[in-house]
């Protein structure tokens, strides 16, 4: 592969930063999609620069034009890679025999788990993440500990949330006239269906040509309904479904079967999601404020498996805390 081809395709990023604090420069062997602006967020304040270079089985380009420049220029690098797809660990091996510079080396997997704070889902769905062959539902030593923070949050929610269930009965029977709350069957814990209760925030007839995803702006939701979907009002009628045990405060955001059924197809791992019970905020939501579709879903999905891989309590605190942030702020979704 030529240089000049990767010029011309801007393949080859360069980020400078002047927050620098760790390694000095980052190098992504083939480009995984899994960088996305907030994560280079992240990386800049660590890197002084990052380059990303396209999947290629070109050790001599790798050699000659990205990694021996560099190691002229930097002391420390941090290179990344695929080993499902980079047969390029001969050439490492050589560079690290060769030189006498630190040069770091990980797996795009080890890399989103311990940097970015997500699970790196793969794009091909038959391809694997070794990182996730032992995942399974939470164990007692989890439930427990969910349970209380359910049940404590839970009530105390309600009961400090309780005029705003008045305020929002009459402000939807004035601006939309129907029914106040909106049922929905969605899919919990081990795929089985339930009944997501929430404020009804759309036009009756917001369906009519069928299910689809919510947006910004839509223009099926009332005024009120706008003010509820940014401030999370809408949400509220969950406790219902934590006191009937179908969801949990925490946990990944339960989704239509018309829509996991495309996704169980589509996304690696999918699945894995309903291994716990889903939760009226989470991880992917806060991380990950907005998404429709199968990419955004594969995005959110990353965050969903850390958060089933790394629970702790103090994570589970961390959400709750990120989620006020996030409702004072009045972010939509």
């Amino acid at each position: 592969m030529s240089q000049t081809l990767v010029s011309d395709r801007k393949y080859v990023h360069r980020l400078l930063s002047k927050n620098a604090t760790t390694d000095e420069v980052l190098i992504i062997t083939s480009y995984d999609y899994f960088l996305q602006k907030y994560d280079f967020k992240v990386l800049k304040s660590i890197y002084k620069e990052i380059i990303l270079i396209p999947h290629s089985t070109d050790d001599e380009y790798l050699l000659n034009h990205t990694v021996s420049p560099l190691l002229e220029k930097y002391e420390k690098i941090h290179l990344i890679t695929n080993p499902q797809y980079d047969s390029r660990y001969r050439v490492i091996y050589e560079l690290v025999i060769r030189k006498n510079k630190s040069i770091k080396i990980s797996t795009v997997f080890d890399f989103c788990e311990k940097q970015l704070g997500k699970v790196y889902i793969p794009e091909n769905i038959n391809d694997v993440n070794p990182n996730l062959l032992e995942m399974s539902s939470f164990r007692k030593r989890v439930r427990y500990p969910k349970k209380i923070v359910d049940v404590t949050a839970s009530v105390i929610l309600f009961l400090a949330s309780f005029p705003l269930w008045i305020l929002s009965f009459f402000k939807i029977k004035m601006e939309s006239p129907g029914p106040v709350f909106f049922r929905q069957e969605r899919v919990g814990l081990d795929n089985k269906l339930f009944y997501c209760v929430k404020f009804r925030s759309m036009r009756l007839d917001a369906e009519a040509n069928g299910a689809t995803f919510s947006k910004k702006n839509d223009s099926r939701v009332f005024a009120y309904g706008g003010f509820m979907r940014l401030t999370r009002i809408d949400e509220l009628p969950q406790i219902i479904n934590i006191f009937n045990r179908d969801i949990s405060l925490i946990g990944p955001r339960p989704e239509r079967p018309v829509f996991t059924e495309t996704f169980d197809e589509l996304i690696p791992y999918y699945n894995v999601r309903h291994n716990i019970k889903p939760g009226i905020t989470g991880y992917a939501q806060v991380m990950y404020s907005y998404g429709a579709g199968v990419y955004d879903a594969r995005h959110k999905l990353m965050y969903d498996l850390y958060y089933i891989k790394n629970w702790t309590l103090l994570l589970e605190l961390k959400i709750i805390f990120l989620t006020i942030l996030v409702i004072l702020g009045r972010k939509g979704r």
